[in-house]
């Protein structure tokens, strides 16, 4: 995937982009556009070779700037391009199954996971709506 052209200018705009993402790296995601969090160029969507460039698999992005491991490394636009295609082709009802909900046992063992920071900031976020 190309990038949309632009890339922060040395230093100071270094640290205007990257101070607020520290704390919430869900604001690197936005309508048009997601940030690389280690070189600060937007793209629409992380692909696994841009982010091999910088020596790291999407997993490892992932857990080190603290988002969930389900989330799509991909502007909103896109996303909702990707799962509209998925509905009106009926992949959506292939790919939905819960087993949580299906296999007693998972439910059992509760939920037993790592919490990432963006689910933190989320769970924040809701109850200080309420």
């Amino acid at each position: 995937m190309r990038s949309l052209g632009t890339r922060p200018k040395q230093a100071d705009s270094l640290s205007r982009w990257r101070v607020p993402l520290d704390t919430d790296p869900r604001q690197a995601i936005r309508e048009d556009t997601i940030r690389c969090l280690i070189c600060g160029r937007t793209f629409r969507q992380l692909t696994n070779t841009h982010l091999r460039a910088h020596g790291i698999s999407s997993k490892e992005y992932k857990r080190r700037f603290g988002y969930n491991r389900g989330r799509s490394l991909m502007c909103h636009a896109l996303q909702r391009l990707y799962i509209e295609r998925a509905v009106r082709t009926e992949l959506a009802a292939q790919i939905r199954s819960r087993p949580i909900l299906v296999n007693p046992e998972l439910r059992r063992r509760g939920g037993v996971r790592r919490i990432a920071l963006e689910e933190l900031l989320t769970r924040r976020d809701a109850r200080g709506r309420s």
